[in-house]
């Protein structure tokens, strides 16, 4: 004769020497609960529930213990009961503009390592740089009653007006990469006027005179900062600033290809060229090794973001590199203090400069 259980049960029969160690294998027939936890360490269902909710009142080796138990017994919260309780979903939104982008996977990761200690889950948006598409994720993100969102804005103002509506109804809200004219939304972005400059600088340092600029589409301020750092470090070396060595470019191979040749039919013809990003850098390269010049003897070159293909291009491409972890994870810390009703700063971020073959004429 088989012997059945009922649910309550089975779970006594599998908690009864329930250690640490025990395989998962072993728990994943019902939902462990802050009582199974508590049982387990000897400690008072109330002191759990804070140590997982990082309360001051716990000390940090309680905190440790309960966290690594929790992951151990693959402990996850029941979502719709805090929801009932607390009034929150331990729902994030992240918008960002291009999802097939390898700029924004380490972004990602930051928010989701930080986000992810508070049981919190991440609903991934992509604009595609489409307004119409932003103002659709807002409405769907307030739909699902997202405790919070964290958005790479698309520049310029067209939605300016939605994004306030959110922060007036007490929407937790903090931007990414970028910011918007005339809003007080917090942020963390990278200081792109630096990057510009120390980019125009190790190209001045490497005995470059004639030095152009990828720029990238003008409606971006990330563009307008960048352009305004190459165009300090020129002055401040005592070098012409030939406008018609600036062109406007869109993020992407195709432009960087066309405008470099034309840079190359410029009198004087540029030694070296400052590209907006990595994949505008890339185009560059083909379009002056396809005119029979060398980088970087003839043309030295060098991007932004140091992206992952940046060392593996045909000709390994020195790039400003944004801390791109770190800004997901300051923007998730700074989010998870905004839902706890916390004033936070907004901070900007220092690039740092990766040389490699493309520029290095020193």
């Amino acid at each position: 004769m088989v012997k059945r259980y009922d649910t309550k049960e089975r779970k006594k029969s599998v908690l009864k020497n329930l250690s640490p160690s025990k395989k998962r294998s072993s728990i994943t027939s019902y939902r462990v609960t802050i009582k199974d936890l508590a049982r387990a360490l000897h400690l008072a269902p109330s002191t759990i529930s804070m140590a997982l909710n990082d309360h001051p009142r716990i000390s940090p080796e309680t905190k440790k213990r309960v966290k690594t138990l929790a992951r151990k017994m693959h402990y996850s919260p029941n979502v719709i009961a805090r929801a009932m309780v607390r009034k929150r979903t331990h729902l994030i939104g992240v918008i960002i503009s291009d999802i097939m982008s390898s700029f924004f996977p380490e972004i990602i990761q930051g928010i989701e390592d930080v986000v992810s200690e508070y049981f919190y889950s991440v609903i991934l948006c992509a604009t595609e740089n489409n307004p119409a598409r932003e103002r659709h994720y807002l409405s769907l993100l307030k739909q699902k009653g997202v405790d919070g969102i964290i958005a790479q804005p698309l520049p310029g103002s067209k939605n300016l007006r939605y994004w306030q509506y959110l922060t007036r109804h007490k929407m937790p809200v903090l931007f990414i990469l970028q910011r918007l004219p005339s809003d007080n939304t917090p942020y963390v972005i990278v200081d792109n006027y630096q990057g510009g400059y120390i980019a125009t600088q190790h190209l001045i340092e490497c005995g470059h005179r004639v030095i152009a600029h990828l720029a990238g589409p003008r409606h971006f301020k990330i563009s307008q900062e960048r352009r305004k750092g190459f165009i300090e470090a020129l002055r401040e070396a005592g070098l012409v600033v030939y406008e018609s060595l600036i062109k406007r470019t869109r993020f992407n191979f195709k432009d960087g290809y066309k405008k470099t040749l034309e840079l190359l039919h410029h009198r004087p013809r540029p030694t070296a060229i400052f590209a907006c990003s990595d994949i505008v850098a890339i185009g560059a390269i083909h379009a002056i090794r396809e005119q029979g010049l060398r980088v970087p003897q003839d043309v030295a070159i060098i991007g932004f973001d140091d992206l992952f293909f940046a060392s593996f291009s045909e000709v390994p491409l020195s790039s400003i590199a944004q801390p791109k972890y770190e800004i997901g994870m300051r923007a998730a810390q700074k989010l998870l203090q905004l839902i706890e009703g916390e004033k936070v700063e907004s901070e900007i971020l220092k690039p740092s400069i990766v040389v490699r073959q493309s520029s290095n004429t020193c």
